[in-house]
């Protein structure tokens, strides 16, 4: 049997100011050759081989704070779900001027999503209402 393979790719930029509004907090993340106690400790979508991977560049003391690249290659996985609600936690009490991800299952679905910042900014929304789905593609019949 072949492996169920999920690629995820977003980028999301925070915004805010030091000192006043909270540093993004995107979680504790592992790959194949973490020790055990790591992956206990792995709080982001996480597949055999390893979770979700990301990068956080503090890119001023502007408005602009972070971006954060996140991206993986997640196996015997496919809880698109779980991703959403991953980047819903992640962007919660945050400033978010962008953001924009692609969820790729493996002879599945393909979503692509985007953060609606004038919706947050607007409504007070909650993060999870803000993520909306733009594209999501039936699987490919093989």
């Amino acid at each position: 049997m072949m492996s169920q393979w999920t690629h995820v790719n977003a980028s999301i930029r925070f915004d805010g100011m030091k000192g006043m509004t909270p540093d993004p907090d995107p979680g504790h993340t592992v790959s194949f050759d973490s020790p055990g106690q790591a992956w206990d400790e792995c709080d982001v979508p996480c597949g055999s081989e390893g979770s979700l991977q990301y990068q956080m560049t503090e890119v001023g003391d502007g408005l602009t704070r972070f971006t954060a690249a996140i991206w993986g290659d997640l196996r015997d996985y496919s809880d698109v779900a779980e991703i959403e609600a991953y980047l819903a936690r992640i962007t919660t009490g945050q400033m978010i001027r962008s953001g924009v991800a692609e969820i790729r299952v493996e002879y599945g679905e393909t979503k692509v999503l985007w953060f609606d910042a004038e919706k947050q900014l607007d409504d007070k929304a909650d993060a999870a209402s803000c993520w909306r789905s733009v594209v999501v593609t039936p699987a490919v019949e093989k």
